[in-house]
This record gives C-alpha cells, sequence and structure tokens, in this order.
C-alpha cells in the first residue's frame, strides 16, 4: 500500500505542478501581448507626432517662401495650395491663425497676424 500511496501522492504533486506552470505560462504570455500592444502604441504615436511636426514645418517653409518672399501679391494658386496645407495640419489653433492672417484688413495688421501665425508654427514644431 505505501508504494500506491506514494505514486497517488506523486501524481497529485505532478499535475499540480503542472497547472502552476501552465498558469504561469498563461500569465507571462499575457503579459507579452500586452506589452507588445503598448510598444506599437507607443510607437505609432511617436510616428504620428513627427509627421505633424513634419507638416507643419513644410508649411511655415512654404509660407516664408510664398508669402514673405513675394514683392507682390500672393497667386490665386499659391492661396489656394497654402489655404490646404494648413487644412491638412488638423490644427484648430492654427487654423484659425491662418484665418485671421487672412482676414486682416492692411499691410500692418497682416504683418502682425504672420509673425502671430509663424511663432504659432515655431511652438507647434517643439
Amino acid at each position: 500500500m505505501s508504494f500506491e500511496s506514494g505514486l497517488n501522492r506523486a501524481n497529485i504533486f505532478t499535475s499540480l505542478l503542472l497547472v502552476i506552470l501552465l498558469g504561469g505560462n498563461l500569465y507571462f504570455s499575457v503579459q507579452y501581448v500586452q506589452n507588445l500592444k503598448q510598444q506599437n502604441a507607443d510607437t505609432e504615436q511617436a510616428s504620428s507626432s513627427f509627421n505633424s511636426r513634419l507638416q507643419v514645418a513644410q508649411f511655415l517653409k512654404e509660407f516664408i517662401d510664398t508669402v514673405l518672399n513675394t514683392q507682390g501679391t500672393v497667386s490665386f494658386d499659391n492661396r489656394v495650395k497654402l489655404e490646404n496645407d494648413v487644412l491638412q495640419i488638423k490644427d484648430d489653433a492654427v487654423t484659425a491663425q491662418w484665418k485671421t492672417f487672412v482676414g486682416s484688413k492692411n499691410n500692418k495688421e497682416a504683418q502682425q497676424n504672420a509673425v502671430k501665425l509663424m511663432a504659432l508654427l515655431a511652438d507647434k514644431m517643439l
């Protein structure tokens, strides 16, 4: 009888050890998957932030080249392109400042609004 009771104890111990190891594997598998998801989310957020900054930088350069370096008035095509580029940034503050700039009544007001727009764009790049 003692051999069978020892065998039963070994089976119980082995079964218990198997359940504990299986539970550990499941726990660590879930943790691994959650860490992968978090890492992917962080990577996407960093990529999105970089793309947004790049759009702002490209618009700022285009704004300077098109508006500030032009001696006369800005052509209709250039204004449409700038307007579309501002909308692609998808930032309410930038869009509002753009509309304020476009709605300027005179040259002095336009210059002040241009400075505000460029300062806002520079802040968005940081």
